[in-house]
């Protein structure tokens, strides 16, 4: 139906602009060396949406701020960005997508570091997160090379001119319920999993039940 990606988008923002659920993601699709870096304790939710307006209706994003073990978080100085997407389609343009929001968050925070005196250099590190789930499971790329054409890539003096960009994929459609349910190391996570299925299996109400 018409309002199902809706409905799967609240869902979305309802679970996850929690900050202490999205700890819960994180600990579970993060690289453990950039995982090891950020004081989850920190995470917190920042303000704004980075989807064009005409897919406002069909696509949810949220932004997240994490500072690193030992950074001055009064300066915001050692800050990392996380920008979690859900997605419940395939879209074969996902990496530019995410490119393009990449460079608006950056934009935004030059533009707040300059209006307080502060250099713009080094810009903040931007970790792009899909959340997926779908019929088929993700069948795209996950990396921006990857939508250019693989002959010219072969060219050591072509392949430079490509920005190699990609995004962490957490496909939950064929994730078994116990590799979700493990997600939750403690009670009062549980939530997390139960947010989860309900967004996996929606379109089946005997899954679902």
């Amino acid at each position: 139906t018409q309002s199902m990606p809706s409905e799967h988008d609240g869902l979305f923002k309802l679970a996850f602009s929690d900050p202490k659920h999205v700890a819960v993601e994180l600990r579970a699709v993060l690289p453990p060396a950039l995982l090891a870096l950020l004081d989850l304790e920190s995470l917190r939710l920042e303000p704004g949406s980075f989807v064009d307006d005409e897919l406002t209706q069909s696509h949810s994003d949220l932004l997240l701020s994490v500072g690193l073990h030992g950074s001055d978080e009064s300066a915001r100085s050692g800050l990392v960005y996380v920008l979690f997407e859900h997605q419940s389609s395939v879209d074969p343009l996902m990496p530019l997508r995410l490119l393009e929001y990449v460079l608006k968050i950056l934009r935004r925070e030059i533009d707040r570091r300059k209006s307080v005196g502060l250099s713009p250099l080094p810009l903040p590190l931007v970790v792009p997160l899909v959340l997926h789930h779908s019929d088929s499971g993700w069948t795209a790329a996950t990396d921006f090379e990857s939508l250019f054409s693989a002959e010219l890539l072969t060219l050591p003096d072509v392949a430079q001119f490509v920005p190699h960009f990609r995004f962490l994929l957490d496909d939950l459609s064929r994730l078994p319920d116990e590799a979700i349910l493990a997600r939750a190391s403690r009670a009062s996570e549980r939530l997390v999993p139960l947010f989860l299925w309900a967004l996996r299996d929606a379109r089946s109400p005997e899954r679902f039940l």
